[in-house]
């Protein structure tokens, strides 16, 4: 059974052994964090702008590859310091683990908000990532709409002028810009363009709700 195989002394183990043990402890780590990651720090349409799957790939660079690929590399169970290499190698992922994991945490998107002609992006890390975090509990949701006269002053963003999205979704589908394109029954604005160009959320025509995300390679693929 898989008890008894875990219960096995470490000179009981072959290289490949030690590999599939260390690769089963780290699936169970990388499922955990996955849902983290999904579910709390990503949730929703934040997963897709906030580009989750890179966070992804992150921790599954450390637990899934670094770890088990050491382990597979050093594991010789003939060695008299076989435990130490072993415990070295603990210590190197989960320091690791932990770094990238506050990394993903500290910089995860807190909210999308439109802005004037097109969607940024609102990350924890930010300036204002803390007091958004806060509205968008108040708000119950993490979907937002900058409104422009409820702003004083050159400052930009202002807090105050943050609404919740359903409150405007009418006027942001009848905004005509660059950053939006029509397509069958939806609208396709642009998310962040100022740090890239070919990222755009769905908008429902009929309710102007955020309805999904899309990749667009070729601006043609999305006109009339």
């Amino acid at each position: 059974s898989l008890i008894m195989f875990l219960k096995k002394e470490l000179t009981e183990y072959n290289r490949y052994q030690a590999f599939a043990v260390h690769m089963a402890i780290s699936l169970v780590i990388f499922f955990i964090l996955l849902v983290c990651i999904t579910q709390y720090w990503y949730p929703g349409i934040l997963f897709d702008t906030g580009n989750g799957w890179k966070a992804i790939g992150i921790i599954a660079g450390i637990d899934l590859i670094l770890g088990p690929l050491l382990t597979f590399i050093v594991f010789n169970n003939n060695k008299n310091s076989l435990k130490l290499d072993l415990s070295i190698i603990a210590i190197i992922q989960v320091a690791a683990l932990i770094y990238g994991c506050w990394t993903i945490y500290s910089s995860r998107p807190v909210a999308i908000a439109f802005a004037h002609k097109s969607f940024i992006t609102i990350y924890a890390n930010s300036h204002e990532g803390p007091a958004v975090k806060a509205l968008t509990k108040k708000y119950k949701t993490v979907e937002l709409y900058y409104d422009f006269s409820e702003a004083k002053g050159d400052y930009f963003p202002q807090i105050k002028a943050l609404k919740s999205y359903s409150e405007f979704a009418e006027q942001v589908i009848n905004t005509k810009s660059f950053y939006s394109h029509k397509k069958n029954k939806n609208t396709l604005i642009q998310v962040d363009p100022l740090s890239s160009k070919n990222r755009y959320l769905v908008i429902d025509n009929d309710t102007g709700a955020i309805s999904g995300f899309k990749h667009v390679k070729n601006i043609s693929e999305i006109t009339y």
